[in-house]
């Protein structure tokens, strides 16, 4: 029994966790194999980074050389095929990580890269739909406006709408009278 004025001495345990793949490892090979497996952990770490860095530089390219596009007064095919490109880009490199070997069911090499891949391409792909389709909206907004400011001007100047006339209807009986009159024409 401990008295007030003495110390309670302290209990150390040495242990160490083995269970039965460590069993038969020497201390030093353990210790390296910790070591290894650390590392191992570093780079997934050091490689999902770089898959995030890669995704957000081809997502800034896409985004700066579309609006590039979108203010020098391009419209149309060409903003929405330099959208594209970095997406078709991004497919081919997660397509690297499938190998068919004697089989029509791939398998994947490296899982952790291609999940990167495929997340990468999605986002990119997302951010492509958006410029498309905010190009598509400012080309309609565009149309519309300038339909609404010439007639605006129509009217402010007092221009008179032409009057609808059954032009397409006479050039259309034209044509047909004109194809009868060469038939004719031709068995006489």
């Amino acid at each position: 029994m401990l008295t007030k004025n003495q110390k309670q001495p302290s209990i150390i345990f040495d242990a160490e966790i083995v269970d039965e793949r460590t069993q038969h490892i020497e201390g030093e090979q353990y210790d390296s194999e910790l070591v290894q497996e650390q590392i191992a952990q570093t780079d997934s770490g050091v490689t999902v980074l770089r898959g995030i860095a890669q995704g957000a530089v081809l997502a800034g390219f896409q985004v700066a050389s579309t609006q590039s596009l979108y203010v020098a007064g391009c419209v149309g095919l060409f903003p929405a095929v330099v959208a594209g490109l970095p997406v078709g880009l991004s497919v081919a490199g997660a397509l690297c990580y499938l190998r068919f070997e004697n089989s029509f069911i791939p398998t994947i090499s490296d899982r952790q890269k291609f999940g990167l891949g495929v997340t990468r391409t999605l986002m990119l792909a997302a951010s492509s739909w958006k410029l498309t389709s905010d190009a598509q909206q400012m080309n309609s907004i565009a149309r519309k406006s300038f339909s609404g400011v010439t007639q605006q001007v129509k009217q402010y100047e007092g221009i008179q709408e032409p009057q609808q006339d059954h032009f397409p209807l006479i050039l259309g009986f034209t044509a047909v009278i004109a194809v009868i009159f060469a038939l004719s024409c031709r068995k006489r």
